[in-house]
């Protein structure tokens, strides 16, 4: 399940993408790509309208799983996956490697915590991806 949602979500397949979250869904970051960048967000549908920012510019991201690991409880999933596009402003690549805790109940998403390398977002996106980003998280995301 989650490869298909990984890749719906890197093809830009946001509404395949969604039937995957449930509306409360909480998503982390505890190493933020950007320091503008909300430390959480709560709501698949928040999240997919900051990211239809984020990816705007961007081929689709051709998200890849690396690994996945056994876990005691079935209802948690630990997973390394990467990423590798072009941000078309810059034509440069974008590539990145994640490592994320997710956890399901009754099919969906109900949280997940993601561990990304900020450098090559900063390398890349730069201060642009920071602004939109920011412009778009509510008050109490930033």
């Amino acid at each position: 399940m989650f490869t298909q949602l990984i890749t719906a979500y890197g093809a830009k397949e946001f509404d395949k993408f969604l039937a995957y979250m449930r509306e409360d869904t909480v998503f982390e970051w505890p190493f933020r790509p950007l320091a503008d960048f909300p430390e959480q967000i709560t709501g698949g549908s928040t999240f997919v309208e900051i990211s239809k920012e984020g990816m705007a510019d961007c081929l689709p991201y051709n998200h890849q799983v690396d690994q996945f690991y056994d876990l005691v409880e079935p209802d948690t999933l630990i997973v390394e996956y990467h990423t590798d596009t072009t941000y078309l402003p810059t034509n440069e690549r974008y590539a990145n490697n994640y490592i994320s805790i997710v956890r399901f109940e009754d099919d969906k998403v109900v949280y997940w915590k993601e561990y990304i390398n900020p450098l090559p977002v900063l390398e890349v996106y730069g201060s642009d991806f920071s602004n939109e980003t920011a412009a778009s998280a509510t008050p109490d995301e930033k």
